[in-house]
């Protein structure tokens, strides 16, 4: 699997992104491929004029069909992984010093492509998610039991993606014990993380800071929190001093969920939770003349591919215009789009039309991302898909 005859040869003038410190090969750069690779397999690449770009492993079942793992010739093994997840680990307490709930690898951002690494304290979730990293599964095992000692680690093979790379999708223990609900700190709160049955890995923890600056902006307001999910945001601005907050979700394992956090964190009298279609409770809302300081609007991802756009782009215009017009006067906006098809300039011109529809003005306070230890990687615009757009109105 890691013969060096095996070969991808790039086309003319293919050479400029993966030189600019891109690491995906799309599969119409491909002049020729030598050595006959196997999917899954290791491969060196090179320009059209032969000169060596790095190794990475090859998948001709994905419109990506080479993802670089090293610009060197190094071994990709679990020496590597080691030193990847090591560095990675060294930013996060850099940037979160003593945090045990975070994101400890982040795939191509930590140079590790297709593999997602979420720490819940002594547990691990872990998301494998393209085929050469499928393949080197026991190599990530290894790498994380030397760097981490985790009490049980998930296997969270349950991602769209690996449908793109031709795998099954999945989710369960990978190994060790792991709880039906994981009992952890986050931001000073504690919370249950269901990491064998939740959304995603069990907890949204790119939104921790964001959330910060709704707690910073709730005092002695009305709050509304819309996909409230397990009820992070609404723990939030209760601590935050708010008057009162009232949170919706459709999900009833959700609702039951933050039911059961804001119990553990003495909050259950502070905040209202009301299951429903967020689009006919804004409705509701808006009827009967309601209005509030500060809306929080943190829906799913609308837009899943190019295709979507235009539907997509049209729910998170009625969603941030119903918002709006909820809002009371210098009232404040936190919307927020993970949908990476959206960029920020699409989203900017969202919420303008959204404002418009709303007949409000609003000044944007403050234009927030994802937390950094989900850090963008500078030639990989892909690494940045979160937007948290902090609006006033006026």
């Amino acid at each position: 699997m890691t013969t060096a005859t095996k070969r991808l040869v790039l086309r003319k003038n293919q050479d400029r992104r993966v030189r600019g410190g891109h690491p995906w090969i799309f599969s119409n750069e491909v002049a020729t491929l030598e050595g006959a690779p196997a999917p899954g397999d290791l491969v060196e690449v090179a320009d059209v004029r032969g000169a060596f770009l790095g190794r990475a492993y090859y998948n001709p079942q994905s419109l990506i069909c080479a993802r670089l793992v090293t610009r060197k010739r190094d071994e990709v093994d679990a020496d590597l992984f080691v030193k990847r997840m090591e560095r990675a680990v060294r930013l996060r307490e850099a940037v979160l010093p003593g945090e045990r709930v975070v994101r400890v690898v982040y795939g191509e951002s930590d140079f590790l492509p297709g593999l997602i690494v979420d720490r819940y304290g002594d547990h691990l979730a872990v998301q494998v998610l393209t085929l050469g990293m499928e393949l080197r599964q026991d190599l990530v095992r290894e790498a994380l039991e030397r760097v981490f000692a985790p009490r049980g680690v998930v296997r969270v093979a349950d991602s769209p993606l690996r449908a793109l790379e031709g795998l099954p999708l999945e989710r369960g223990v990978w190994w060790g014990e792991v709880p039906e609900r994981v009992e952890v700190e986050l931001e000073g709160f504690q919370v249950e993380a269901d990491l064998l049955h939740g959304q995603k890995t069990g907890l949204f923890l790119d939104q921790r800071l964001n959330r910060r600056v709704a707690e910073s902006r709730a005092a002695g307001k009305r709050v509304l929190d819309l996909f409230c999910y397990q009820g992070e945001w609404a723990m939030h601005a209760a601590r935050g001093g708010a008057a009162s907050v009232l949170a919706v979700d459709s999900s009833e394992p959700a609702l039951a969920a933050a039911a059961r956090n804001l119990e553990r964190n003495g909050l259950a009298d502070r905040v209202g939770l009301r299951r429903g279609d967020v689009f006919d409770v804004l409705r509701q809302l808006e009827r009967a003349g309601e209005r509030f300081g500060l809306v929080i609007l943190d829906p799913p991802a609308l837009v899943k591919s190019r295709k979507h756009m235009a539907a997509g782009a049209r729910a998170y215009r009625e969603l941030n215009r119903a918002a709006m017009a909820l809002l009371e006067e210098e009232g404040v906006l936190m919307s927020c789009s993970c949908s990476h098809h959206l960029d920020d300039a699409l989203f900017h011109q969202v919420l303008l039309e959204s404002a418009r529809a709303a007949h409000r003005p609003f000044r944007v306070v403050e234009w927030r991302a994802e937390s950094p230890d989900h850090p963008q990687l500078l030639a990989v615009p892909e690494t940045h898909y979160l937007k948290c757009a902090v609006l006033q109105a006026v």
